[in-house]
C-alpha cells in the first residue's frame, strides 16, 4: 500500500524537484534489514518530543514526528542506496530507516550505522 506509481505528490499533481531522475521502489534492490559494517560518528541524537528508543523494523510505520529535515539523512554521505521516489532515509537513534514518506511505512533498516 501507499504507492502511486508516478512522480507526483498524492493529490497535488505536482512533481517534487528532488524526485526527478530517481527510481521507483524496487523491493529486490533494498534489503529489509541490514547490519551496517561501516559506522559513522554522529552528533548526540534527540528523539522527537514524546518518543523514546524503540526497535523499528521492515513493515512498521514510522510516526510523523521524524518527518523533518533535521532527521533526514544525506544518503551519499553515509554510503546508503539512493532513496526511490517518495522515500527518504531518516535517522532513528543509531539506525537509518528508509521510509515511504507518503504512507510512513519502513522499507529498509540499516542497524548500527551511527555511534
Amino acid at each position: 500500500g501507499g504507492w502511486d506509481r508516478d512522480d507526483r505528490r498524492p493529490g497535488s499533481g505536482q512533481y517534487r524537484d528532488r524526485d526527478r531522475g530517481r527510481q521507483h521502489y524496487d523491493r529486490g534492490y533494498y534489503r529489509p534489514s541490514f547490519r551496517s559494517v561501516q559506522r559513522y560518528r554522529a552528533p548526540a541524537y534527540r528523539y522527537p518530543s514524546g518518543w523514546y528508543a524503540r526497535a523499528w523494523s521492515f513493515g512498521d510505520y514510522l510516526p510523523y514526528g521524524w518527518y523533518t529535515p533535521s532527521y533526514y539523512l544525506d544518503y551519499w554521505r553515509y554510503d546508503l542506496p539512493q532513496p526511490p521516489i517518495g522515500c527518504e532515509w531518516i535517522r532513528v537513534g543509531d539506525n537509518a530507516v528508509l521510509v515511504d514518506v507518503w504512507s510512513g511505512q519502513i522499507l529498509s533498516v540499516y542497524y548500527d550505522l551511527f555511534w
